[in-house]
């Protein structure tokens, strides 16, 4: 096991000393407090119903994420288990043949091959627009605040889920009308936009040490959020049917406007009461509407993510990124799950619902459990604990591929509890890079990546199934493998390269990388 004393602050936490030390530096003042509203009370209080009340308070933008997430996965298996049921209609196949496609492979191959292509439309049209609303939002969010931001992505969502409820009511509407769909969530950045606000709000109120916990627990809204939506998708389903799906989905979204406008509390920009405690989130609030859409902000992001910082900062940072779009890129095979399952076992509804909570329920175990106690108890180096959990990913993506019974389809869910280590980690350790008025910055330039890589993904992967499927319908899945041992190579090269690269705001020589 490795140290934190081992480490340097790359690979693991760096002191909250230097950072703001720093900070203070660059603006000509003496060191600080965080403005962070949850930094009055750094230690748990005694007491069973204080330690209740202490937690409590500091939670912020977690339950965002978390509704949002439960919003969308009530209805993702559900839209494409909706469009097969259109699609093999509009094919003129009769109703008994739709009714059970898994016993019908020249229906079921034809059909599917279409759904698959309306999915990626779906995530092509969803995805272009997010690529610019990330360039912009990160520098604007950094002076005006997080919370716009990341009220936006929910309120497009609530109107896309409306799309699919008018698509579940009148059913015989073609099913390209679900492309729609696409519009309201392209115009608000989609999950990127929401992703951008939460991590930077999130880097905003944490402090280094704590980092890493506090982005685990935000993440874990991709853990709990899916079972909770899968199971409560199911029920709905089978009682009220589309619109009872299409409905609930709505209500959660709902739900995180108004947690966001009623509980968040902005770190920065005019409304931010923080200000007051450190004048480098007190920018000049200008017109807002005109700041964002100033090409200024395009140029800070790529100035601020590009700049040489000392002992290779800056390539760790690009390295980082590119790591995190490499795992971003995986998630392209989740468009064909259901598609693969139905044709490899003849699975229904729910039996793939079974085994996506099974999935998520060992991917809660990882996150909430197994990395708490690894990196805050244990204190072992981040690096280490990405590079173990990307082990176990690549092995669940290689038996996903070779299942040839659906328990060994359910092995590869247990292998993959601790496969979630990586994204967070990596989000963790570009925060730990830059100081925090350049935090919206860094990772606006890593979400535009992040929206660019659906736009590669999805055609890639449905290509690779629609040329497989009567093949090795599991080829899809060694391609995520390979894309991971690619992001194994540069968690190794991190490792190699441990010299201190400490947050500061003062630019170093452009000699240095």
């Amino acid at each position: 096991m490795i140290s934190v004393s081992d480490t340097d602050p790359l690979l693991h936490n760096e002191t909250e000393n230097v950072h703001n030390s720093g900070i203070s530096e660059a603006n000509g003042s003496t060191p600080h407090a965080s403005p962070s509203p949850n930094s009055e009370e750094d230690e748990a209080p005694e007491g069973k119903c204080a330690r209740v009340g202490w937690v409590l308070r500091k939670v912020t933008v977690e339950p965002v994420l978390l509704f949002y997430i439960i919003g969308w996965s009530v209805q993702a298996a559900i839209t494409t288990n909706m469009l097969l049921e259109k699609v093999c209609r509009e094919q003129n196949f009769n109703p008994e043949v739709c009714a059970n496609l898994s016993a019908h492979l020249d229906a079921q191959t034809s059909v599917q091959e279409e759904v698959s292509t309306i999915n990626m439309y779906l995530e092509l049209l969803t995805n272009i627009p997010a690529v610019f609303f990330a360039l912009f939002l990160g520098s604007w969010s950094d002076k005006h605040g997080r919370k716009i931001p990341m009220l936006l992505p929910p309120c497009g969502s609530l109107i896309a889920t409306l799309v699919y409820l008018g698509n579940a009511y009148w059913f015989e509407s073609p099913s390209m009308y679900i492309l729609l769909a696409a519009i309201p969530r392209a115009l608000t950045g989609s999950l990127i936009t929401l992703l951008l606000s939460c991590f930077s709000y999130m880097a905003d109120i944490t402090k280094m040490q704590s980092r890493t916990m506090r982005i685990a627990f935000l993440d874990m809204g991709f853990a709990i959020g899916p079972p909770i939506g899968l199971l409560s998708s199911d029920i709905l389903f089978s009682k009220f049917g589309y619109l009872g799906v299409y409905g609930v989905s709505a209500v959660f979204f709902f739900i995180a406007v108004l947690y966001t406008v009623v509980r968040v509390e902005d770190t920065r920009g005019r409304y931010s009461k923080y200000n007051r405690h450190r004048t480098e989130l007190a920018q000049p609030p200008g017109n807002m509407c005109k700041d964002l859409c100033d090409v200024n902000n395009v140029r800070d992001t790529f100035r601020t993510a590009m700049k040489p910082r000392p002992h290779k900062g800056r390539t760790k940072i690009l390295l980082l990124m590119v790591t995190l779009c490499t795992m971003i890129f995986i998630f392209g095979a989740m468009n064909i799950d259901y598609l693969y399952t139905k044709r490899k076992f003849g699975w229904e509804y729910s039996d793939y619902l079974h085994y996506s909570l099974t999935q998520q329920l060992f991917g809660i175990i990882g996150t909430s459990i197994i990395l708490p106690v690894f990196s805050f108890r244990l204190q072992v180096d981040d690096t280490v604990l990405a590079l173990v959990g990307g082990v176990f990913t690549i092995s669940s993506y290689i038996i996903r591929g070779l299942a040839p019974t659906p328990w060994v389809l359910y092995l590869s869910a247990v292998v993959s509890c601790v496969g979630g280590f990586g994204m967070i980690i990596v989000r963790s350790l570009i925060s730990k890079q830059v100081p925090d008025e350049e935090q919206g910055k860094v990772f606006s330039m890593l979400a535009s990546w992040e929206s660019i890589i659906p736009l590669l993904s999805s055609p890639v992967y449905t290509i690779v199934y629609n040329s497989s499927i009567n093949t090795f319908p599991g080829a899809c899945y060694f391609l995520s493998a390979g894309c991971y041992i690619l992001a194994e190579c540069a968690f190794i090269w991190l490792l190699v390269n441990r010299k201190p690269s400490p947050v500061t705001t003062t630019r170093v020589p452009d000699s240095e990388t």
